[in-house]
């Protein structure tokens, strides 16, 4: 049975190896994407919208209750010390 090298069948890609388009020719190295600038002015244009309605979304009363109990909490042990 033969050995077998790194780049060789049976060998699992793990992650973050995977084959990107535009690669640099130097191992290890990858060149970034290239994205259209009218694809990431609108790709940005919707994240921004998508952000901003999370923003002004209101806090869930869950939470709130969550955050009076911990401040209380911390309250009481500030003064017990």
């Amino acid at each position: 049975m033969a050995k077998t090298d790194a780049g060789s069948r049976g060998r699992r890609n793990t992650k973050g190896e995977k084959m990107q388009a535009g690669t640099d020719a130097r191992p290890g190295r990858s060149a970034a994407p290239r994205i259209d600038p009218r694809i990431q002015r609108e790709i940005g244009k919707h994240l921004r919208a998508h952000y901003d309605d999370l923003v002004n979304e209101p806090v869930p009363d869950k939470f709130i209750e969550l955050l009076q109990k911990l401040e209380r909490s911390v309250s009481e042990k500030s003064e017990s010390e």
